[in-house]
């Protein structure tokens, strides 16, 4: 090696090393995106201007070949050595690295930066460190790695920012003139396309934190002054395969702070600009603001769809998250108000608050709160002080004094009252009302707002008036279209329901203002030309006016003389008196159903509210169906304010007629089956028969065969009500019949029932009559049914029997295939016997823990105890002995094969046995008297089955019995019950100590022979000892 080359190497080594002391990395550790910093690229000025010095002063010296350039560049072989000297200090960084990468983190990241910094003002330099990264770029060492991705994030950042256009400092005009872009050099770009072909793979490693070193430096090729080099075809294939990667990590990634990164990085275009209003979505907070900050800084108002904006304020204003709150406020009043020019009715004209009102309220709201609050010193609110960091004095007044202008419902001449403006002062009035302020004050700022009452009902009046006279219009005379009409009517719609709720919420203690108000809602609610839409706010708003209830139930029942008596009423669309007629019942049983949803209990047995009944009958018995089913629906409400016995004999007969008729649509009976549900949870002799005869001249039908013949029924739509009737009786505890447990469990698991319907959307699915609605509470009322009581369980486990003759005359006409696909008995009864058995360990480990807390209260002397003198008797000494699952339903099935295997299909037979066959029964520890039963059964049913596979399943599980005893004669049997007779005072005596557990009923499904059996309600074994139905297939 010759001296100027060792003197070369030793200048850039003292380089690197003072920056290695002088450095200060800490503080940009976090932040991998960042560009090289000013140090670095001073430092490397001062490293290759000593170079130059050296090799201007060495012109003769002994490196052969060595000449200058007249602009002063470094010799070729003096650039070579500097190469070679940075590769060498980038090896030994880097295998510090690899080696200790904690101690040697800081000092190997500084000489990396450096050798970027160096690399990039020189071609041969430069393309030298840039393929020996990209070598690195796929070592296995993982810290290799991320730096590597620094590094070359740190040349992208370079070459595109030392490409864009540099402002020129003269001026022509008043104004600054750009300079030409400077055209990219040839090597650098070689250099950009090879980091970002390398990046592309590391976007996808399995470690997160090269990901994010990958995503931070790939975001490079997205600034702004990045659009130059899209000139080259290769540049944008590069970035256009960048840009998928990180859409697919924003939305995929399993690390959130990835999420994050690549939400930031993501450039915001017209198609990019869902996905990140996706990610305002996210499960995790860190990816929400990322989002919320990334639409804030990068996309403009305008490039915002209207559905876009509400799903941001809709996910982002939450109170479950105090964060994403705060930055949805900070995007909402920094960006789009400020863009809007601070004009909160603008904002609302562009989220249209006829469609989305919900979420306007919620913008509204936070837009009144912040203008209130801008200007005081400690808000204590974190919005807010965003919102003032982006902020200066002359902006937070300006946006204050327009927010919180005077504003009125009364409009110049040239104005015109719309649907935002409405909606704003609407909000502004109940906030108003809900603050914190003097009385005089929100009496003045209402006041200002709605000018009176009288004013503000002949402003209803005028456009109900102008959307009556709309809807007389024949499709013919209107000169819109079909879009433009709807828009037209939904906006005068809205305007007289937001003026009602502003007079809702005045307040109206004068006695004019309230009686003129009330005259206003009364004539709009006689009136059949208004819409039925407007009819729930009105008749709210004329409940809030009156006094007492009694007082608003009188003038509803003459507001309902007058909806009969009103012949008024025309329409080109409804000329026919049926259809006026039909109109005019919708109108009462309207009014009707939201008066009985808001007057309390105590009006029960008001003679006023008894006379409702009559206004009510002519519904309930129309011809028309829809009419029928709407007042069937408001005549479940007014039974809820009936007297008990009026409830019994008027209005069970009614529905139990109703919901029995087979020539009454589905809905109408759904309706009154349900209504019936609710009256059976609230009076108790709702389940006993009626005592008319049913169709047919039967005997008296109760609510229970109801809902049988309607679980069976051929409809799925009846079939899915009953069902969810019968579940939310059980679990009330006003059924306990095994028979309606087996339909549900028939129900569970029928697979054509869910297939039947077809739903459009997630709302359909989630409404009663629903089968994936009943899908998911039948999940949930198995286990939670079987947990709330013994005797519940003893019924989900005496289904067994049930369930085989259902699913029996469900398979009739089926071919094999689909019948044991559509009705899997196998699965029916394990599942059965699973919920037994999480019922009995849950009961065990309940009464193991209250048996210790009551032995924990002997052992102290120091507390009484209200049992007085205990004597803790152990299960074991009372000889109990609890059948378990497999067991009883192995006594089923053997049963229902003795009984039933003549008639019932062959391929029904076998899987029977089969579930037989495959049952692991513990002989030494089940009860004698159980087991003698199942094996009499299975011989019973050996014998009349003539099918071989099924032989040969059974006759497994005859071997297993073939030990036990054959049932005892009645000799004997008469013999125990003597001896059981004469120790009776004993088992008395036994179970008197036993106070720790529960008192338990007899079980009739267990053996007489033995103890457990005739004064125990547990049949079942503890379940650690079980062996369930598991293993069949």
């Amino acid at each position: 090696m010759s001296d100027a080359t060792t003197v070369i190497t030793g200048i850039v080594h003292a380089h690197f090393s003072t920056y290695q002391r002088e450095s200060d990395v800490s503080k940009r550790a976090a932040n991998h995106a960042s560009p090289l910093s000013p140090s670095s690229l001073r430092a490397a000025a001062a490293l290759r201007d000593e170079i130059s010095q050296f090799a201007l002063s060495n012109l003769t010296s002994s490196l052969e070949g060595m000449s200058l350039t007249t602009d002063g560049e470094a010799v070729t072989d003096a650039t070579h050595v500097t190469s070679k000297a940075i590769l060498g200090c980038i090896d030994c960084a880097m295998s510090s690295l690899a080696n200790n990468p904690k101690d040697c983190w800081e000092s190997a990241h500084s000489t990396l930066e450096l050798a970027v910094a160096v690399a990039c003002s020189d071609k041969q330099t430069g393309l030298a460190v840039v393929n020996r990264v990209i070598d690195y770029v796929s070592v296995p060492k993982d810290a290799v790695r991320i730096e590597s991705c620094n590094m070359l994030g740190w040349f992208v950042g370079q070459f595109v920012e030392g490409g864009k256009a540099a402002a020129s400092n003269l001026k022509k005009g008043g104004k600054k003139k750009s300079a030409k872009p400077e055209n990219v050099d040839d090597w650098k770009m070689e250099c950009v396309l090879g980091a970002g072909r390398a990046l592309l793979f590391r976007l996808t490693d399995k470690i997160a934190k090269v990901r994010s070193a990958a995503i931070a430096a790939a975001s490079f090729f997205f600034v702004k002054s990045a659009k130059l080099l899209h000139a080259s075809g290769d540049f944008g294939e590069i970035t256009a395969e960048l840009e998928v990667t990180l859409l697919w990590l924003a939305s995929n990634d399993s690390s959130a702070a990835n999420r994050a990164l690549a939400v930031h990085c993501i450039p915001a275009s017209e198609k990019n600009i869902q996905s990140i209003v996706v990610r305002v979505k996210d499960v995790d907070a860190k990816v929400r603001e990322a989002a919320l900050e990334s639409l804030r800084e990068k996309v403009c108002l305008s490039d915002l769809s209207e559905d876009q904006m509400v799903e941001i304020l809709r996910t982002g204003l939450t109170k479950r998250c105090s964060s994403t709150h705060s930055k949805t406020v900070e995007l909402l009043i920094c960006n789009w108000m400020k863009q809007l020019k601070y004009d909160p009715i603008a904002l609302l004209d562009i989220l249209n608050p006829v469609l989305n009102e919900s979420d306007c309220e919620k913008a509204v709201k936070v837009i009144i709160n912040v203008a209130s609050a801008i200007d005081c010193e400690t808000s204590g609110d974190k919005s807010i002080e965003l919102v003032r960091k982006h902020f200066g004095g002359p902006e937070l007044r300006s946006f204050q004094q327009i927010v919180m202008k005077k504003l009125s419902i009364v409009q110049d001449h040239d104005g015109e009252l719309t649907p935002s403006m409405v909606f704003f002062l609407r909000m502004k009035c109940s906030l108003t009302a809900e603050s914190e302020m003097p009385s005089s004050s929100k009496a003045d700022i209402i006041s200002d707002i709605i000018t009176d009452i009288p004013t503000l009902c002949k402003i209803l009046n005028a456009h109900l008036d102008k959307l009556i006279e709309f809807n007389k219009r024949d499709d013919d005379e209107l000169d819109m279209d079909e879009d433009e009409a709807a828009a037209f009517e939904d906006g005068q719609n809205f305007i007289c329901l937001q003026l009602i709720h502003i007079a809702k919420g005045a307040e109206l203690q004068e006695e004019g203002s309230r009686r003129h108000f009330i005259s206003i809602m009364r004539s709009m609610l006689s009136r059949l030309e208004t819409p039925d839409d407007l009819v729930d706010a009105c008749v709210k708003a004329m409940a809030s006016a009156h006094d007492t209830e009694a007082q608003f139930v009188q003038t509803i029942s003459e507001v309902l003389v007058d909806v009969e008596d009103d012949d008024s009423y025309s329409s080109p669309r409804n000329k026919d008196k049926k259809a006026i007629a039909i109109v005019r019942q919708m109108r009462v049983i309207a009014i009707l159903s939201v008066v009985l949803e808001h007057i309390s209990s105590h009006m029960v047995g008001h003679p006023i509210l008894d006379g409702f009944f009559e206004h009510l009958s002519p519904a309930i018995t129309s011809k028309n169906a829809v009419v029928r089913e709407h007042g069937v629906i408001c005549l479940s409400k007014f039974c809820l304010l009936s007297e008990h016995e009026k409830v019994l004999d008027q209005f069970r007969p009614l529905l139990m007629t109703i919901a029995g008729s087979a020539d009454e649509r589905v809905e109408v009976r759904a309706h009154a089956a349900m209504a019936l549900c609710d009256l059976a949870l609230i009076h108790d002799k709702m389940l006993h028969p009626s005592g008319a005869e049913n169709e047919g001249g039967r005997s008296p039908a109760s609510f229970k065969d109801l809902l049988l013949e309607m679980l069976g029924h051929s409809k799925p739509g009846i079939v899915v009500i009953a069902a969810e009737i019968t579940a939310k009786l059980l679990l009330a505890g006003r059924f306990d019949d095994p028979v309606l447990v087996a339909w549900l469990v028939a129900i569970f698991f029928d697979s054509n029932l869910i297939e039947s319907q077809n739903f459009q959307d997630n709302e359909e699915a989630d409404e009663i009559g629903s089968p994936v609605r009943l899908q998911q509470l039948l999940s949930i009322f198995f286990p939670t049914y079987s947990m709330s009581s013994l005797d519940a369980n003893d019924s989900i486990m005496a289904s067994i029997g049930p369930l085989l003759t259902i699913v029996d005359h469900k398979m009739e006409g089926l071919k094999q295939t689909k019948a044991l696909s559509q009705w899997p008995i196998s699965k029916m009864i394990e599942y059965i016997c699973y919920t037994v058995d999480i019922a009995d360990k849950n009961k065990k480990s309940e009464r193991t823990t209250e048996l210790h807390k009551c032995e924990n209260d002997l052992i102290d002397p120091t507390e009484p105890t209200p049992l007085g003198d205990i004597e803790v008797v152990e299960d074991s000494d009372l000889n109990i002995i609890e059948a378990s699952s497999t067991l009883l339903a192995s006594i089923d099935i053997a049963e229902y094969l003795a009984e039933s295997s003549s008639y019932i299909p062959t391929f029904y037979t076998r899987a029977l046995a089969k579930i037989l066959g495959s049952a692991c029964i513990d002989i030494g520890a089940e009860d004698k008297t159980l087991l003698s039963r199942l094996k009499s059964h299975v011989s019973e049913a050996e014998y009349s089955i003539d099918d071989g596979p099924s032989l040969t399943a059974i006759r497994k599980l005859s071997k297993v019995l073939a030990a036990v005893d054959d049932e005892s004669s009645e000799e004997e049997e008469a013999d125990v019950d003597d001896e059981i007779s004469l120790n009776e005072g004993e088992i008395v005596e036994a179970l008197e100590k036993v106070t720790l557990g529960d008192l338990e009923k007899e079980n009739p499904r267990l053996s007489s022979g033995t103890f457990g059996s005739a004064s125990s309600k547990g049949r079942h074994r503890d379940s650690s000892s079980r062996v369930s139905l598991g293993s069949i297939n």
